[in-house]
C-alpha cells in the first residue's frame, strides 16, 4: 500500500490549512476590536495632554498610547517624574505656584525642561538604574520607590525655587506601583486591585469636556482654559457634566472604566501664564457655588478620574462611546 497522498488530497490539504490560518487571524483581529454594543456615542477626542513630571506643564500630542499606568508618548509616561523634598514628600504648584511657568519637551531620548531664568536641564528618558541612587516618596498616604536624578538636577530645581534639600526623582518601570484600590477616601471608589500609578494622586486618566469647562466660564468675569485642570483626555461633543454620569468610557480599542468624580482644590487656581495663585480663588470659588455635591463636599468636582481596563493607541480626532448609569 502506497504512502504518498493522490494530489487532490494534498490539494484538499492546503485548503483545509489556508481555511484554518484564514480562520485564526480573523479570530484574533476580532479579538482586538472593541465592540461597541450598549455603548452610546457622545462626541470626539479634543485634547491628549500628558505630564511627564508632576506639577510641571504637559506634553499637547496628537496620538499616545494609553498604558495601565496612564498616556505614554515618546517614551515617557505621565507623571513618571517629580520633585522630591529631603524628608520624602513631594513638591506641586499647590506649594509652589511658579511650576507652572516650567515647560517641557522631548529631544532624541532627553526631557528638557526649561524655565525662566534658567539654563535647559536635561534627564535621560531611560535612566540607568543604581540601587545606590534609589530612595521612597510618599505621595498622597503611600510610599513609593524612586530613581534620584543626581546632583545636577537637584542644584537646578533648588535654584529655580530658592529651596534647599530638593531632588528630581524618576519612576522606574520594575519597580513597585501605588495601587489606586488603597487609596483613602471618605467615600465609596470603583478601583480596582491593578489601577497601578506611577507619581499621579489618585489614577493613571482624568477625563474633563470643553462644555463643562464653557458652562463654568458663563459663571466667571475672567475666563480660563483647560490648563489648571490638567486633564489627559479632553472630549468635545456632549453637553456639560455629562461625564459626571459616565461609567465607561470607549476610545478606539482603549476602554477605560470611571472610578471617581474629581475633586477639585487650590491647585486649580494658579495662573498658567503668570505662576501666580489668583487672590480671590478663583476659579474655585465659583465652583464651589454650583458643584459641590455629596459625598465630596465642601470640595466641587469636574471631571472624571478613570482607570484601563484595555490598552490601545488613541488620537485626537477619535469617537468617544459611554456607558452612563
Amino acid at each position: 500500500m502506497s504512502d504518498s497522498l493522490s494530489p487532490a488530497a494534498v490539494t484538499l490539504a492546503g485548503l483545509t490549512t489556508a481555511s484554518l490560518v484564514k480562520y485564526v487571524a480573523s479570530a484574533w483581529i476580532s479579538s482586538r476590536a472593541v465592540s461597541h454594543k450598549d455603548f452610546e456615542y457622545v462626541g470626539t477626542v479634543k485634547e491628549l495632554n500628558v505630564y511627564p513630571v508632576k506639577s510641571l506643564r504637559g506634553l499637547s500630542v496628537q496620538t499616545a498610547k494609553s498604558t495601565t499606568l496612564g498616556l505614554h508618548y515618546g517614551g515617557v509616561g505621565d507623571r513618571n517624574w517629580v520633585i522630591r523634598t529631603a524628608d520624602g514628600g513631594y513638591v506641586t504648584q499647590r506649594q509652589e505656584p511658579s511650576l507652572a511657568l516650567v515647560r517641557t519637551r522631548l529631544q532624541d531620548d532627553k526631557l528638557l525642561l526649561d524655565a525662566p531664568g534658567m539654563d535647559t536641564l536635561d534627564l535621560p528618558i531611560h535612566p540607568q538604574i543604581v540601587s545606590t541612587m534609589m530612595k521612597e516618596v510618599q505621595i498622597k498616604t503611600d510610599v513609593t520607590p524612586c530613581l534620584d536624578c543626581g546632583d545636577k538636577a537637584g542644584s537646578w530645581v533648588d535654584q529655580y525655587l530658592k529651596r534647599k534639600g530638593l531632588r528630581i526623582v524618576f519612576c522606574p518601570p520594575d519597580t513597585e506601583k501605588r495601587d489606586a484600590i488603597n487609596a483613602k477616601k471618605l467615600w465609596e471608589h470603583n478601583a480596582k486591585e491593578g489601577d497601578l500609578l506611577a507619581f499621579q494622586d489618585y489614577c493613571g486618566y482624568m477625563l474633563m469636556t470643553t462644555s463643562s469647562l464653557d458652562a463654568l466660564n458663563q459663571k466667571l468675569t475672567k475666563k480660563v482654559t483647560m490648563h489648571p485642570f490638567r486633564p489627559n483626555i479632553v472630549v468635545d461633543g456632549p453637553p456639560a457634566f455629562d461625564e459626571d454620569r459616565w461609567t465607561e468610557v470607549r476610545i478606539g480599542n482603549s476602554t477605560f472604566r470611571t472610578i471617581d468624580m474629581c475633586t477639585r482644590c487650590i491647585f486649580t487656581t494658579v495662573d498658567q501664564e503668570t505662576g501666580i495663585k489668583s487672590k480671590d480663588e478663583e476659579p474655585l470659588k465659583t465652583l464651589k457655588t454650583f458643584r459641590v455635591r455629596p459625598p465630596y463636599n465642601p470640595k466641587p468636582v469636574l471631571g472624571i478620574h478613570l482607570a484601563m481596563d484595555t490598552s490601545d493607541h488613541i488620537k485626537v480626532g477619535d469617537k468617544v462611546y459611554v456607558k452612563r448609569q
